[in-house]
């Protein structure tokens, strides 16, 4: 029987596989049905064999058998937890306070959680004491207490267990912490549960690596997990059941999306995820006989349009690609670089999140709608040579681009390129009008050409003040700007000189703390809001006009005149 199991593993896991399940324990090949339970464990068997040896163990379960079953919440008391029933939107959305918001729960505000399962949190009761710093170089600990707050999700049709934390960064990811096993937070939880809720689960017996959840009797080895879609290479798991990508007929799986060999067209798994590229790819490329899958990419005509990793999408050429709907490639944070040669326009929140994102080239793309690239992290290469406006956020934390040329952008929304912290030069000889906190907090700027500026909203240029030695805003040119928000240049604590003599108006706080400027050259009657100037020593002269005045605001009374 061992030899005919052998034989079966290697068939369908791989030689490697089976040679390293044999060699670890001869017994492990007996037990029944094992080329079912990892048909969906990958090539390598060193992950899973803590498990299958669990499967040869007695069953220690008599004790509990015994004892019966305890009430699920007195357990969870006596182990330190406040434990509650999710039965409401609002119950289930209530830890939310625990967590960052680059860490949130994908369960959090979905309408039919609480509805399709049994939900149980617990809240360790001096979560409200815990510090994150305490987590500092021991972040992937599942103890106490880096499972400050867990939320314990069973589906109520049964088979599907899922335990998910992410309070203080303390696990690689939120879902199965504990292995999703109930028993490996407090011995007996696990019956206790399945007695309470009438509902059966399965568990594994002992703990799975970061990647690997047990389905019914299965062993999926999934590469992510996106609202509780798990996917693999081949493969996905919605509500408990595994659905498996028909190769031979030539469909593929590209992070949450089935290319279908027989439509030509790319399928959306999860209805739920607001993300169009699906449609928008159809638009432009559906139905095309020249489509087809060629060593895991997706080509037309044998050039690449999609290049894939482990069915994740890691690169996008779509040289007809025109226009782009609202949250297409929202939280695709596998992508690695887009060419859209094409573009014309985006719509709001694109490329959301896209936190591997290096490079974006769309020489062609012309207008850019809110939220667009937000949190782009790791974004180095942006080529948008013929944009013209840039909505509300976009590229707000993109915090890798180095230097930004925009010979065409004409408008720049509220927030946009915020935080752009790496950021060393601008160009944008046609720019006219910036939003509110443009540019805030671009802490290693240096150089700015912006000949065309005429107004700026609050905010901008604010906290250009240069960290851990990187040398930042010195000088500013704005031979045409008229109107300036509040706390402009506020905290741009490397800026020694100011130029605008076109300036009719700035509101309060305006160059607040900027430390070393020595000049400011601006128009006589300009409108100045208040403490405008303070707390800037080294100013030694304000030009209106053709007439100069001292600071008021400084506070060296050695101060000269300059003219």
């Amino acid at each position: 029987m061992s030899q005919d199991m052998y034989k079966k593993l290697k068939k369908q896991n791989g030689e490697t596989f089976a040679q390293g399940v044999r060699n670890f324990h001869n017994g492990i090949l007996e037990i029944p049905d094992l080329d079912v339970i990892v048909r969906h464990a990958g090539r390598k068997a060193e992950p899973v064999l803590p498990y299958l040896m669990s499967l040869l163990a007695a069953n220690d379960a008599a004790e509990s058998a015994v004892l019966g079953p305890r009430d699920p919440f007195a357990l969870l008391d006596e182990a330190g937890y406040d434990a509650f029933y999710a039965d409401t939107l609002e119950k289930q959305n209530s830890i939310q306070r625990y967590f960052k918001k680059s860490e949130l729960l994908c369960t959090f505000d979905d309408h039919a959680r609480h509805k399709n399962y049994h939900i149980v949190h617990a809240v360790k009761k001096d979560a409200d004491q815990i510090k994150r710093e305490d987590f500092k170089g021991n972040e992937q600990r599942e103890d106490a207490y880096g499972t400050s707050v867990i939320s314990i999700q069973m589906l109520k049709s049964g088979g599907f267990i899922s335990i998910k934390n992410r309070y203080n960064h303390a696990v690689l990811g939120c879902d199965h912490t504990f292995g999703s096993n109930p028993d490996n937070i407090i011995e007996g939880l696990s019956s206790a549960l399945k007695e309470h809720f009438d509902v059966d689960f399965n568990v594994s017996g002992s703990l799975l690596p970061y990647g690997y959840v047990t389905i019914g009797e299965q062993i999926f080895k999934y590469n992510y997990e996106r609202n509780n879609i798990y996917y693999g290479d081949n493969a996905w798991i919605v509500k408990g059941k595994v659905h498996t990508v028909n190769k031979a007929a030539g469909d593929a799986l590209f992070d949450g999306f089935i290319f279908n060999n027989k439509t030509k067209t790319l399928i959306k798994i999860d209805t739920a995820h607001p993300d169009k590229f699906a449609d928008d790819f159809n638009r432009y490329y559906g139905g095309n006989p020249g489509l087809a899958v060629q060593g895991g990419n997706l080509t037309l005509n044998g050039e690449v349009l999609i290049g894939a990793d482990r069915s994740q999408i890691k690169t996008l050429y779509l040289p007809e690609f025109k226009e782009m709907s609202e949250k297409c490639l929202y939280n695709t944070n596998k992508i690695t670089s887009i060419h859209l040669p094409a573009l014309k326009t985006m719509g709001p929140d694109c490329c959301v999140n896209a936190d591997n994102l290096l490079e974006f080239k769309a020489p062609a793309l012309t207008r850019m709608g809110n939220n667009c690239f937000v949190a782009s992290n790791g974004l180095t290469v942006l080529d948008v040579s013929a944009l013209r406006a840039v909505g509300k956020h976009s590229f707000c934390g993109a915090s890798s681009l180095t230097e930004l040329s925009l010979p065409a952008l004409v408008v720049m929304g509220n927030g946009s390129f915020k935080h752009v912290t790496k950021l060393t030069q601008l160009y944008a000889p046609v720019l006219t009008r910036m939003g509110d906190q443009c540019f805030q907090l671009t802490n290693a700027l240096e150089r700015v050409d912006a000949p065309s500026l005429t107004a700026m909203g609050t905010y901008c240029f604010y906290g250009a003040m240069g960290i851990h030695g990187v040398m930042a805003l010195k000088q500013f040119d704005a031979p045409l700007l008229t109107t300036m928000g509040d706390f402009c240049f506020a905290f741009a604590k490397e800026l020694t000189q100011f130029y605008g003599p076109s300036l009719t108006a700035m509101g309060e706080c305006c160059f607040r703390h900027a430390s070393n400027l020595t000049v400011v050259n601006v128009p006589e009657g300009v409108q100045m809001g208040r403490f405008c100037f303070e707390h800037v020593p080294a100013l030694t002269c304000i030009r209106l006009g053709l007439q100069a005045t001292m600071n008021p605001f400084a506070s060296d009374d050695s101060i000269v005149l300059q003219m």
